[in-house]
C-alpha cells in the first residue's frame, strides 16, 4: 500500500473537486517517495504546465520525469475526477495523451515510454513503443456514419492509485521504467569502457 504520509495527501483533497491541481500535492509526493525513496536516484520530476495561447486553461499540468540530461521516462496526465463521467472528456484525455507520447518520443532514450492519465485518484495506463510509435491500449476506430460510441470508455480508469491493486500497477510501471533506464546507463558505460580500452592499447 502507499505510505501513509501520501495516503493522507490524497484523502485531502475534495472528491467533488473540478481543480486537477488540487491533486498535485498528492501526485508530487508519490513520484517522490516512488523515484526518490533516498534521493539518490538520478531522476528529475519536471511539472509542466504548457499553454495554449487561444485558452490558457485547456491545457492541463503534466508531471514529466526525467533523467538528469532532461531526457523524458514517464508522463502523468491530471485531471479532475469528473471527467470521468463524460465521453467528451475522456477522449479529450485520451487524445491528450496520445499526443503527449508522440511529441516526447524523439526525446525519449527507453524502448517504451509509459505515461498515466489520473482523473482524481483513477488511473489509465497507456504506453508508446518508441521504435515503431504504437501506442497501447490501442486507439478505438469511429464508425464514421456519425453513429456515437464510446471510443474511450470509462473502466480505462479502473484502478484507485489508493488501493492495493492501483499501487501494485502503478509500481510495476514505475518499475519497467527504472528497469529500462538503468540498462541504457549500463550500455553506456560499457560503451564508453570499451572505447576506453580501444585507445590504450
Amino acid at each position: 500500500m502507499l505510505p501513509q504520509l501520501v495516503l493522507d495527501k490524497f484523502a485531502y483533497v475534495p472528491a467533488d473537486t473540478t481543480n486537477e491541481n488540487e491533486y498535485g500535492g498528492a501526485y508530487t509526493a508519490l513520484l517522490c517517495t516512488t523515484f526518490h525513496p533516498i534521493l539518490l536516484e538520478p531522476y528529475m520530476i519536471w511539472p509542466h504546465y504548457p499553454l495554449d495561447e487561444e485558452d490558457p486553461a485547456a491545457e492541463r499540468v503534466s508531471f514529466i520525469v526525467v533523467t538528469l540530461q532532461y531526457q523524458p521516462l514517464f508522463v502523468l496526465q491530471l485531471y479532475p475526477p469528473g471527467h470521468i463521467n463524460l465521453p467528451s472528456t475522456r477522449i479529450a484525455a485520451d487524445n491528450k495523451m496520445r499526443r503527449i507520447l508522440h511529441s516526447v518520443c524523439p526525446e525519449t532514450v527507453v524502448p517504451k515510454f509509459h505515461g498515466i492519465s489520473a482523473m482524481g485518484q483513477k488511473l489509465a495506463f497507456y504506453s508508446m513503443d518508441t521504435i515503431s510509435g504504437r501506442v497501447h491500449p490501442d486507439r478505438v476506430p469511429t464508425a464514421g456514419d456519425g453513429t456515437e460510441i464510446d471510443i474511450v470508455p470509462a473502466n480505462r480508469w479502473e484502478l484507485d492509485i489508493t488501493t492495493e491493486a492501483g499501487h501494485e500497477r502503478f509500481l510495476k510501471v514505475i518499475n519497467d521504467v527504472k528497469s529500462m533506464d538503468r540498462n541504457r546507463m549500463c550500455q553506456e558505460i560499457s560503451t564508453w569502457l570499451n572505447n576506453v580500452s580501444c585507445t590504450t592499447q
